[in-house]
Order: structure tokens, then sequence, then C-alpha cells
């Protein structure tokens, strides 16, 4: 059975074992009120290091601590680093995208405006979204069991992204494209790439942009995805070939 987990926001250097080390207010609240955990249980926390360490918990009327004897480097990372190119969408589009694009699997995710995206970031507005979806990312980790949280950063152009995107093969997922798949994509794969457009799906423009920057044009199947899985179903499909799934 697995263990509680929660994210803490600290220095590795924080966590020796045979130490105590108290949890923020935020991960003690809900160890306590929430899970209703009983002293003495075990849990688990992690950094984004790749380790976690774990220990029974303790209560005072006010705080919570972690009585820290075990310490595991197992990330539960895929053998592929699959980057995420996300076109800008809606808010909450955007946050069920990156809960399951950590769940999936994914590495690194990318938001990039497209010519068809309602949604337009910049400045404050962009700082506070991308601090909201690492808060997302935080908690996938915590319930799928990654010790890594995956990096989100933004660009400021489409252009600009799919230049900073780096994978030995990288894929536009885009109707109308061939059904074809590069022969790059075989087991023993490490990195990929792959963008997705907003709802509408990217401008003929983009796609020739994309192709011209070294990025391949691909239909990811017979039928029309919406934004919100066509990246999902990508990460599942490189896992089946080269990722986790053939372990």
């Amino acid at each position: 059975m697995s263990l509680p987990r929660f994210f803490v926001d600290a220095p590795t250097d924080a966590f020796a074992e045979g130490s105590s080390f108290t949890l923020p207010a935020k991960a003690a609240h809900h160890a306590g009120r929430a899970l209703r955990l009983a002293a003495g249980e075990r849990v688990e926390v992690f950094n984004g290091s790749g380790f976690a360490w774990s220990g029974p918990i303790g209560f005072s009327a006010d705080s919570a601590w972690v009585e820290i004897d075990a310490v595991t480097e197992k990330a539960n990372e895929s053998p592929v680093f699959m980057t995420l190119v996300q076109s800008l969408v809606a808010p909450e589009k955007m946050e069920w995208i990156v809960e399951k694009a950590v769940e999936t699997g994914i590495s690194a995710i990318l938001l990039v405006p497209a010519e068809r995206s309602v949604t337009k970031l910049s400045g404050d507005r962009l700082a506070k979204r991308l601090s909201r979806l690492t808060d997302i990312a935080r908690s996938a980790a915590e319930q799928c069991g990654r010790n890594v949280v995956p990096r989100i950063s933004a660009a400021p152009t489409l252009k600009s992204g799919l230049a900073e995107a780096e994978g030995e093969v990288r894929l536009m997922l885009a109707p109308g494209a061939e059904p074809r798949i590069p022969e790059a994509i075989r087991p023993g794969l490490r990195s990929a790439a792959f963008a997705v457009g907003p709802e509408g799906g990217f401008t003929s423009a983009e796609i020739e942009l994309a192709a011209a920057s070294g990025w391949t044009p691909m239909l990811l199947g017979p039928r029309v995805l919406r934004t919100e899985t066509a990246g999902l179903a990508a990460a599942c499909w490189l896992q089946t070939i080269a990722g986790d799934f053939p372990r």
C-alpha cells in the first residue's frame, strides 16, 4: 500500500536520515485535518530531486513533523524524456492538461501562444498562471508517485518555443498531416517533443513554420482529438513503444 505523500519545497540536505523534519503549515493541515492521519503512521515527503524520505508522522497542537528513517532514490520517471509544447488554452483546460501530463510521465511542459489561442498571457498574469500550474504539477506528482516534478515554462512565441524544445524526434500534431510514424519512434528512443495546437488546431502557416524548423507534422490516428487529449494520447503512444510499457 502506498504511503501518504507530501511535496515539500526544501533543499535535499534538510532531509537527513535520523532527523526530524517539520512539515509546512499547509501540508501539516492536510495530513491532520483532511487525511486524518494518526501520530505514528508512516508518510513520505519529496522535494522534486528524485529522492523521497519516509518515516512516522508526529503532531502537536499547531504543527506536524516526520521522523525520517528511510530514503529511496526511485524517481519513477519514463526512460523517454518527453516535452509537451502546449498552445495556450482556457485555464480550466490547461490545469487538467498539466495534471494528466504529470500522470502520463511527461517530463517538461512548455506553453506557447498560437494564432488561434483565445487565452493570452504575459507579465504578472503569466507568472501567476505558471505558479498555479506548478502547484498542480506538484499535487499530481504526490498522487501518482513521481519524485520529480515536471518543469513548466512559457515561450513568448510559437517560433521560439519550437526552437527551445529538444528531442531526438519532434512532432507537431496536426489534422491533415501524413499518418506515418517516423523511423526514430522505436524502442531505445531517449527523448521526444510534441506540439499541440489550441482549439481549432494550428494554422497552415504555423505547420509550415514547424516543418521549416525541423519538426515533423503528424496525424495521430484517424479521429480528431481535442487539445486537452492530443498531448496525452501522444505520451501514452510513446510510452507504449519506447517508454514505461515495454519494460
